[in-house]
């Protein structure tokens, strides 16, 4: 009776060992882990605003060259230099005594015109009324009335030989025909100057405020500019990046697109234009242009760490409604930044991941955060950070 006892007693403490172990064991197994934390931001559908940057060259809006208009011995430069010019400002003095001598025996010239025509009318109004009486014959009244008109065309003649004489004596004193920056003279002081095409030049005259800044884009690039400028809307501005990356404060306005690709490196031509009242850009720098206001309607952009690229080709994760993660393939276009362009395989209003695409496959429900939210908390998470730091 009494090891029946005994066994019961050890029947029941093992019984009560058997459940506090099952029952830690059961503590003990791991419960299923949370899903992955992601990053996701939204398809939106608005135009995409194109980054189109390109090497661009400075050219005078006006440039012209100074050319003598009458041949002689240069006297005397009236300009400094490389200063720059107003319009009509006296640059050059050419010798004028030979002129004026040509002036004056043109003018002597016009007084033997008007001499002889006076003495030719006279013959005339003698001799018309004899013949109306008949006193004179035919040919006589038909010598006098052309020796009239002879005389009269040599008072013409002798006129416009005067005024020719006079022209060239204002030539004498050359002077700006636009305003600019002048360049260096062609020609000194003593110097034979004539009419000809290689020694007439005396200098060369940059017309710099405004000042055109050109360019030449892909043709394909070319047609959306072309597009752009011809909806109405407000001129494209570009955006002038000098040497070192530094931005001119001013805005160009693209006002020109060509109208045919050349042949040899297909592109186009293109022309802005750009306020330059102190001279600050002078013709010939080469800068970065860059265009701003072309867009495209229909792509869509989105960052371009969050296209994969695998065995058949681009894709996205993208969470459904219910958190899920899928592949998507896609097309992509040109990069923009730290954007690409996809233009085939994305809607509006899908959801992409652009953070902890290393923590998810097909198929799993993950944990959606706002790539933007997910931005702030990690601002104000590090901003105690550098204010206990500081």
């Amino acid at each position: 009776m009494r090891d029946l006892s005994i066994f019961v007693s050890r029947s029941i403490v093992v019984l009560a060992l058997s459940s506090l172990i099952t029952a830690c064991g059961s503590d003990a197994a791991p419960g299923q882990p949370p899903p992955p934390e992601v990053a996701v931001q939204t398809v939106d559908d608005a135009p995409v605003p194109l980054d189109l940057t390109y090497t661009a060259r400075t050219v005078g809006s006006r440039e012209v060259e100074v050319r003598a208009r009458v041949g002689g011995i240069l006297l005397k430069r009236r300009y400094e230099e490389g200063k720059p010019v107003k319009q009509g400002q006296p640059m050059f003095l050419i010798d004028p005594e030979p002129v004026r001598a040509r002036a004056a025996s043109a003018r002597a010239e016009l007084a033997v015109a008007k001499a002889r025509l006076d003495e030719a009318r006279r013959e005339r109004d003698r001799v018309l009324p004899l013949f109306e009486q008949n006193a004179v014959s035919q040919s006589r009244r038909d010598e006098v009335v052309s020796g009239f008109e002879v005389a009269a065309a040599n008072v013409a003649a002798a006129e416009s030989n005067l005024r020719t004489a006079q022209l060239d004596l204002e030539y004498t004193d050359v002077r700006a025909p636009i305003s600019g920056l002048t360049s260096r003279e062609v020609l000194s002081e003593g110097s034979l100057v004539s009419t000809d095409q290689t020694s007439s030049l005396l200098t060369r005259i940059v017309q710099v405020d405004p000042l055109y800044v050109e360019f030449a884009v892909p043709e394909s690039e070319a047609s959306l500019i072309r597009n752009e400028l011809a909806s109405g809307r407000d001129a494209i501005n570009v955006k002038l990046l000098l040497e070192g990356d530094e931005e001119y404060a001013e805005s160009a306005k693209l006002n020109f697109v060509d109208n045919a690709v050349e042949l040899e490196s297909g592109t186009v031509r293109v022309r802005a234009v750009l306020a330059n009242p102190e001279a600050r850009l002078i013709p010939g720098q080469f800068v970065r242009a860059k265009v701003e206001g072309v867009t495209l309607a229909n792509v869509l952009s989105i960052p371009r760490k969050a296209v994969m690229s695998g065995p058949q080709g681009r894709f996205v994760y993208l969470v459904d409604k219910d958190n899920k993660v899928e592949i998507r393939p896609v097309q992509v276009g040109r990069n923009m930044g730290n954007n690409i362009m996809v233009t085939q395989g994305l809607a509006a209003g899908e959801r992409y991941i652009v953070e902890g695409v290393l923590k998810v496959q097909p198929g799993i429900v993950v944990n959606a955060v706002s790539a933007d939210a997910q931005a702030k908390q990690a601002e104000s998470k590090a901003k105690p950070a550098t204010e206990e730091a500081a």
